[in-house]
């Protein structure tokens, strides 16, 4: 059993990655009288350049059209002052730190934990921004490089915040989810992590287990599906008259009731998926008015009303994370999940084969999630039994 921690509201915190999701995360927690690090690996240390330059980082509050509100962990529009270690020295970044934020893409989950592996300690808590089957293939990752540390792996369903980087040492953050799930594995530790992520972030809520968080995760349903039914706009710059029709696509969730439509097929094959595994989750469309209280007669309209959407940017090339993450670390895990334990999940799976086409690359083959976790073994039952208590005996 993991030792229980004497959590403290002023906190020793490590966020490892220093991109969008890094930087708002560094400038939240810096305010609200955390000592944070913030690392990130070698080869892209000029990720954190800036801030050591700038002595800190500037933050801009804002929803559109020109709204400013508090951060999540209690920050706002300002100044968030360096209050660690900003370095591309993993050592140097987990020494004596209470709790891990891994924040950083899933394609780059793997190099992350196998730098860290060697330097955790007993009585740390790692939570994985977000899920994408994240606690289980670090738990897995750590078992084969024979690292036996007393710690708790986490995971959330999203990251809280909906933000950007907008210059050097600068982060826009235009909303943050108001509910979101978070669980831990086995899910019998979930309660201790929860008492100590809700001193953070209290908009943080219990899930069931790490697969409840895993498949509550939007992002594959909503980004591939924008991209891959709408690739004109994304690929405009190839058309023969693209300055006539506007330039490139600017808004990101630019999308049409047909598209619309895609997701909610997507969405309720997921669905399906997680009600063979005993649960009931909420679709996409009350999860997006869960996160942004926003609201519509349908899926379509709920993502027009969402604030944060309005002015996100379109990716504009294919080597983007909407694809690139999405695909791979999302919908394919998707669907060989619904494979086996017999669901059926037609539209996601001919999204992938269109992703892998529009690409030129097979995402079937390139992604070995659900193998790397170990459930492709298990019933159903056996699943759900492993998730709560970490084994099926």
């Amino acid at each position: 059993m993991t030792k229980s921690i004497n959590w403290v509201i002023e906190l020793k915190i490590s966020i490892l990655g220093a991109g969008h999701g890094g930087y708002a995360m560094y400038a939240d927690l810096s305010m609200t009288g955390h000592e944070v690090n913030l690392y990130e690996l070698p080869e892209f240390a000029e990720n954190i350049k800036p801030i050591i330059d700038k002595g800190g980082i500037d933050v801009i509050a804002r929803r559109p059209p020109n709204e400013e509100f508090q951060l999540p962990a209690g920050g706002q529009t300002g100044f968030a002052k360096i209050t660690g270690r900003i370095t591309s020295d993993v050592k140097e970044a987990l020494d004596d730190v209470d709790l891990i934020m891994l924040v950083v893409p899933a394609f780059a989950r793997e190099r992350f934990i196998k730098e860290i592996a060697p330097y955790l300690r007993d009585g740390q808590v790692l939570v994985i921004w977000p899920a994408y089957f994240g606690a289980l293939q670090c738990v897995e990752n750590l078992k084969k490089m024979n690292v036996n540390r007393d710690i708790v792996v986490a995971e959330t369903e999203s990251l809280i915040y909906a933000c950007r980087k907008i210059g050097p040492a600068q982060v826009l953050v235009e909303d943050f989810k108001r509910k979101l799930l978070i669980s831990a594995f086995p899910a019998e530790k979930t309660a201790e992590v929860l008492n100590l992520m809700k001193e953070i972030y209290p908009q943080l809520v219990s899930a069931r287990n790490v697969l409840e968080t895993t498949l509550s995760n939007i992002n594959p349903i909503l980004h591939p599906a924008s991209i891959l039914v709408n690739l004109y706009r994304v690929e405009a710059k190839f058309y023969p008259f693209y300055e006539e029709i506007g330039g490139p696509f600017c808004r990101c969730y630019d999308i049409t009731p047909g598209i619309a439509r895609v997701m909610e097929a997507i969405d309720r094959e997921r669905l399906n998926i997680a009600k063979q595994l005993g649960m009931k989750l909420l679709s996409l469309k009350e999860t997006l008015t869960a996160f942004y209280s926003a609201y519509g007669r349908n899926l379509y309209e709920t993502i027009l009303n969402v604030p944060a959407y309005q002015k996100q940017l379109a990716p504009t090339s294919l080597e983007h994370r909407f694809i690139v993450e999405d695909v791979p670390y999302g919908l394919v895990p998707y669907s060989q999940l619904g494979n086996h334990i017999n669901v059926q999940t037609p539209t996601t799976n001919a999204l992938i084969r269109i992703a892998s086409v529009v690409c030129d690359r097979n995402f079937w083959s390139e992604s070995r999630v659900l193998d790397e976790i170990g459930l492709t073994n298990m019933t159903a039952e056996e699943i759900l039994e492993y998730v709560t208590r970490g084994s099926t005996s």
